[in-house]
């Protein structure tokens, strides 16, 4: 698992999009950027959630094409990692990650996320370090579990990032 370069092509790929846009932080506000990326964090969740139309009891499930939940979880993955990165969270590895205890139920998964991205804020806000760095553990491990309950696994994860941030990159 090749967490570090993905932290590192994340910040690459965020300081080449800021030069792009002549994104001002301090303009737009440290506090206001803090929020939109947890904002957005939240967002892209719910997207792959509304992919997976798993809260949906009531209809027969489809089958949801491995492309779509790809773009989806990438999507999110990002703002997972900026938000490592701006937090010095991006010193995580892959010990860390294999010693979480494995989730087999998505519904109760994405309910530990949510609360997972809301404590992470809270602790994060407080300046809280060892507390947020926990829960930034736990989050990006239950966000390697998601991608296992929907099918996918981290070398077409990474493999789609590179691929995708190449692009964005030219």
């Amino acid at each position: 698992m090749e967490l570090n370069e993905l932290f590192k092509v994340q910040e690459i790929m965020e300081n080449h999009i800021k030069k792009l846009s002549n994104i001002d932080e301090e303009i737009k506000g440290k506090e206001n950027l803090f929020d939109l990326k947890f904002l957005a964090l939240q967002v892209k969740t719910g997207e792959i959630a509304n992919t997976t139309k798993c809260y949906k009891y009531y209809k027969v499930k489809k089958i949801i094409s491995k492309e779509k939940l790809l773009i989806r979880y990438i999507d999110a993955l990002k703002f997972l990692l900026s938000i490592g990165n701006d937090h010095n969270f991006n010193i995580i590895n892959e010990e860390v990650i294999d010693k979480s205890k494995y989730e087999d139920n998505i519904i109760k998964l994405f309910s530990y996320i949510y609360d997972d991205i809301t404590d992470l804020k809270k602790s994060a806000k407080k300046d809280d370090y060892f507390h947020a760095l926990n829960t930034y553990v736990r989050l990006f491990t239950r966000y390697l579990n998601l991608a296992e309950l929907i099918g996918l696994n981290f070398s077409e994860i990474y493999s789609y990032y590179m691929e995708n941030i190449a692009i964005e990159l030219e």
